[in-house]
């Protein structure tokens, strides 16, 4: 049995879910732990509050663990304490420092709960093709069919993602750090050298900066404006759709281009965190069959 503790937004969430997927043999199903964004469900400064997201999916081989399951995984007192030894045979918690890369080994009969984000492919690179199915969308409106033509229209379209938003509060800046201008100009200088008539398509959650600061594109573009507040998975799915991709520091791009079956070419930033704050390494995060951009 595998259960694992859902954290951060659809992307962070997906990495999770992929990871415990993969672990479970046959047609075994993840059991999904949302105790920490029930609790934590106020934004502050610190913190961006998350909600379950994986709902749009309707293909995962999951369940959500109900709050008798919460009690029997968070509770300390001598019943559920009792209850877990009977329930949960041979039951381990398994916590990911930063983003090391962990081997899991998942004997008969034993459960591991997963705490941790997993942001890596390595994780379950071997498992794309079930992946893409558990991950189909749901049906987009009119509106989206609309845009998504758009994308279709081009024989070259390509997804840039700027995250701002929530990068923008101080202890997340730190963290994270928001990606410089120079790093779209390099990756799509770049980019250019390969493809010929490429169309960029502008996906942010801070539209007006992007109106002001992508003249240097110079009238190739469309900005993409989606509902991004409890329907951003349409701005990933449309994602999916184009040929090439042009990622930000981001869980939500990453999967918007790990789940395209294009066929093209896909950029990542050699910085996903702040290097003085957190110690990576880039190729766990970036695929390789991707390509970094150095942008200093």
């Amino acid at each position: 049995m595998v259960i694992v503790k859902l954290q951060g937004g659809l992307g962070n969430q997906m990495f999770q879910y992929a990871t415990a997927r993969s672990i479970c043999k046959g047609f075994e199903k993840v059991i999904l732990d949302p105790s920490f964004l029930l609790e934590n469900h106020t934004s502050t400064e610190f913190f961006t509050a998350r909600r379950y997201e994986l709902e749009i999916f309707k293909n995962l081989n999951a369940r959500l663990a109900n709050t008798f399951w919460q009690q029997i995984i968070h509770n300390k007192r001598v019943y559920f304490r009792a209850a877990k030894k009977i329930i949960c045979n041979n039951f381990r918690y398994v916590k990911q420092v930063g983003n090391e890369i962990l081997e899991f080994d998942l004997n008969k009969g034993s459960t591991l709960y997963l705490d941790g984000y997993f942001q890596s492919e390595k994780y379950f690179h071997y498992n794309r093709n079930q992946l893409l199915q558990e991950f189909a969308f749901s049906s987009l409106d009119i509106e989206n069919i609309t845009q998504l033509n758009q994308i279709q229209s081009y024989s070259n379209p390509v997804s840039i993602h700027i995250r701002r938003g929530d990068y923008l509060k101080p202890h997340v800046l730190n963290y994270h750090g928001i990606l410089p201008i120079n790093y779209y100009k390099k990756a799509i200088e770049a980019l250019e050298t390969t493809v010929s008539n490429p169309h960029y398509f502008i996906f942010s959650d801070d539209i007006g900066w992007c109106r002001e600061n992508l003249s240097f594109i110079s009238g190739r573009y469309t900005i993409m404006e989606v509902d991004n507040s409890r329907e951003s998975w349409k701005d990933m799915c449309l994602m999916t759709h184009c040929k090439h991709h042009i990622v930000a520091n981001s869980s939500f791009s990453w999967w918007g281009a790990w789940l395209s079956q294009k066929k093209g070419i896909n950029m990542a930033p050699y910085k996903w965190f702040n290097p003085a704050v957190v110690s990576f390494n880039i190729h766990d995060f970036v695929p390789s069959s991707w390509s970094i951009v150095n942008y200093e």
